[in-house]
């Protein structure tokens, strides 16, 4: 009989326990407001400005905590993010998705590094305007610069 009214108990409070996401707000440019949901290995970005809203999902393969960060990423002046987790083995590395805000559009776009498969262990660089992380080749790490096109004002 406690066997069951335990089970019962604890079958109560796991349903009562309520999922916790992390909600991010911010603002890209002026009059736009970017709010980022994250839930587990999923993302959801809705985007709303004075002559509409969008919102998306993004699923992430991930088995550790996922992170959201907000910088300039590409340097342009509008706020953008990156999502991050520790790689899934041995929790040596860094990996980040990174989405720029496009004014133009008014969405987010991912980005991807000049060189190997996706931004490792990576390093904004202010200074120089660019995003520095790590790629493999035949197994050996080599360093990677990221540079963006000077905007024309």
């Amino acid at each position: 009989m406690r066997l069951k009214y335990l089970a019962g108990s604890l079958l109560g409070l796991l349903w009562a326990i309520p999922a916790f996401a992390e909600v991010t707000t911010f603002s890209p440019t002026n009059n736009v407001e970017a709010t980022l949901v994250l839930d587990g290995s999923t993302l959801t970005v809705a985007v709303k400005n004075d002559a509409r809203s969008e919102s998306r999902t993004i699923d992430f393969q991930a088995e550790n905590e996922l992170h959201v960060q907000v910088d300039d990423f590409n340097f342009d002046g509008a706020k953008d993010f990156a999502v991050s987790q520790v790689d899934d083995g041995m929790g040596t590395y860094d990996y980040y998705r990174i989405f720029v805000y496009q004014v133009k559009t008014g969405t987010f776009e991912e980005l991807q590094p000049d060189c190997g498969d996706g931004f490792v262990n990576l390093h904004v660089e202010n200074k120089r305007e660019a995003l520095i992380s790590t790629y493999w080749e035949m197994n050996v790490p080599k360093q990677c610069v990221t540079r963006f096109p000077k905007r024309r004002t």
